[in-house]
């Protein structure tokens, strides 16, 4: 062997033993730079093809195109869709409630203003309405479902719609006006702890 030939094969067997060095250490260099890296948020699946679409509907019935936390209603341009959302059953009504407290009759006139809206998913595929119903200062929703929650004086409703599918949901405010209490002698006829009329 000359010396060349020796030269090649010492080179050889030096990077034979770098390279089990360097495939033993590999795991330590990846780890190393895996706990270096921020790890990737979960995939939450709300852009695929088959991920329910949102539609954000406003108190009368016009959808807002793309909602948008740091944009007015003006600027988002609501507009109508009668085919997709409408409102029926329009209706507002006032009466009086009573109840017993000890010896007085509390009484209250309430008035209540309702409506239905009627929601019709025309898209292939799942849609969730977010039904957006104001509720003026010292009222309340009496509707049966409940929103899921209040911001700031906006109730907000979703509404799972599956494609062609005609959702009705009703929505209702009361407001309530104490009257004066009427003190109940001994010979009212209302027992105690009963409303009369």
């Amino acid at each position: 062997m000359d010396f060349s030939a020796t030269i090649l094969a010492m080179t050889g067997a030096i990077a034979f033993r770098l390279l089990i060095l360097g495939s033993l250490a590999a795991p330590f260099c990846l780890a190393a730079q895996q706990a270096s890296t921020p790890t990737r948020p979960a995939y939450d699946g709300s852009d695929s093809l088959f991920a329910p679409m949102e539609i954000h509907v406003l108190g009368d019935c016009r959808i807002v195109p793309a909602p948008d936390p740091f944009a007015s209603r003006k600027k988002q341009r609501p507009f109508r869709d009668d085919t997709i959302c409408h409102l029926e059953s329009i209706a507002s009504s006032e009466h009086t409630e009573e109840a017993i407290v000890g010896n007085q009759l509390e009484r209250s006139n309430i008035n209540i203003s309702e409506h239905e809206f009627v929601l019709q998913n025309i898209a292939p595929r799942p849609v969730i309405f977010y039904v957006e119903q104001q509720v003026p200062k010292d009222w309340s929703v009496d509707s049966d479902p409940q929103p899921t929650k209040m911001v700031g004086s906006t109730a907000i409703f979703p509404v799972h719609v599956a494609p062609g599918q005609i959702v009705r949901l009703h929505v209702g405010i009361r407001h309530t006006t104490p009257l004066k209490p009427r003190v109940i002698d001994a010979k009212s006829p209302y027992p105690a702890g009963t409303a009369g009329n």
